[in-house]
């Protein structure tokens, strides 16, 4: 297939040159010109200050020294005020090479190129000990929180190696996430207990903000292909963006994956509106400075995070959860850091803590989708913390109780 991305030359820590992942890479693109660099300091002394959108240009590879999952970083504040869920995620890249105006990466990332980490066997190992450590518990988890899961994916086949890891492993729910319509190579994989899911916006969004993404028409006959292949199927709205006709926009996005998906195959359906840090604004403006997405009044929340004001968070909440029962039953929908009263005004109840929002998605896809043999949830597991290993005495990687269990009841009403 054809890349959207144009890179310019690769970089190759001394560690990783013989790596499957690397050899890939290097075969996929003969042309560029190759570096082997002894550290990341020193790939860093040549590339560091390079701004973000030349940075992009260059690919680094690597072996990722730390544990590969983690805690979504919502849970690390966030669940204070807004719900969160417990979901884990797996770094296996950072930066991306799609260009979205929204993007929170571009006010994130230290380091510029398109990192990808070659020593995936680490992840298949930490996969084993999570789903060991935590028996009789679906644990939710993905690809994709730093970059797009799929957009180098083809060559990378990281999705078939962890494919056949969880295949294996009874109680994990692996979710890739994307803007691409790059999944033929997922069509050859014999597993499909797996989660596709697409950032999904109306079409001017998508021409106007989702820069190097693949159209929506495109995305919409990729979902076509993976709905008729078996997979589970999952739907981010997120972030839902104001403009002047997004009424109609929404309309339409939703009757069009309608078409496409039937409601049986959908895991889950996420809503969240657009946010940012105060000063990620202004790199917006730098870097993008005909968007649109700035417009519609923002409050700062509790969390330090700018956000629409409440009622038009609430009014294009609701819209979207009427378009969405209309279009596909009684799907299952949640909000990514949003404030409980919301969750009660729009889908009629807001959880107690993370942990109960973790047994919603549980108890869900064991009914959803009973083909893939998921052990039956107890809630009060889900009141439990999740354990990196058997026999460890703290939870994962040493996230504190208050962001997983019992301690997540609200301090006030958010904003």
């Amino acid at each position: 297939m054809t890349f959207p991305y144009k890179f310019k030359k690769i970089f190759v820590h001394r560690e990783a040159r013989e790596d499957e992942i690397t050899r890939r890479i290097l075969n996929a693109f003969p042309q560029l010109p190759v570096e082997e660099v002894p550290s990341e300091a020193a790939f860093l002394d040549i590339v560091g200050a390079v701004p973000l959108t030349e940075g992009k240009k260059y690919l680094w590879l690597s072996r990722y020294k730390g544990n590969f999952i983690k805690y979504c970083p919502g849970a690390t504040g966030t669940s204070r005020h807004y719900r969160c869920c417990n979901y884990l995620v797996i770094n296996e890249a950072t930066n991306c090479p799609i260009e979205c105006s929204y993007c929170f990466l571009q006010g994130y990332v230290t380091n510029p190129a398109m990192t990808i980490y070659t020593n995936y066997q680490k992840i298949q190992e930490e996969l084993q000990q999570l789903s060991a450590a935590n028996p009789g518990r679906i644990v939710r988890i993905g690809t994709g929180e730093l970059t797009d899961s799929l957009a180098l994916d083809p060559i990378v086949r990281l999705s078939h190696k962890l494919a056949a890891t969880v295949a294996e492993l009874p109680n994990i729910v692996l979710e890739m996430k994307t803007k691409t319509n790059h999944i033929d190579h997922l069509l050859e994989m014999a597993y499909r207990k797996m989660v596709v899911s697409w950032s999904v916006n109306p079409a001017w969004i998508v021409q106007k903000v989702e820069h190097k993404a693949a159209p929506l028409e495109q995305r919409l006959a990729a979902m076509r292909k993976v709905n008729d292949a078996g997979f589970m199927i999952g739907l981010h709205f997120d972030p839902i963006i104001y403009y002047k006709n997004w009424r109609e926009g929404y309309r339409e996005l939703i009757a069009a994956l309608a078409e496409v998906i039937d409601g049986s195959r959908i895991a889950w359906i996420s809503m969240g509106s657009f946010r940012t840090p105060p000063p990620l604004k202004e790199n917006i403006r730098l870097r993008f400075p005909k968007t649109p997405i700035l417009a519609g009044e923002q409050i700062r929340g509790k969390d330090g995070k700018m956000r629409y004001i409440k009622p038009l968070r609430l009014e294009m909440y609701r819209t979207i959860y009427q378009y969405l029962k209309e279009a596909f039953g009684d799907p299952y929908v949640y909000f990514c850091m949003e404030s409980l009263d919301l969750w009660k005004a729009v889908l009629g109840k807001a959880p107690a803590n993370s942990g109960e929002v973790d047994y919603y998605f549980a108890r869900h896809v064991h009914r959803q989708f009973p083909e893939f043999q998921f052990p039956e949830p107890e809630p009060a597991r889900y009141q439990q913390p999740i354990w990196h290993a058997p026999g460890e005495a703290t939870a994962l990687w040493q996230a504190p109780v208050e962001f997983v269990g019992l301690n997540t009841t609200p301090t006030g009403e958010a904003q």
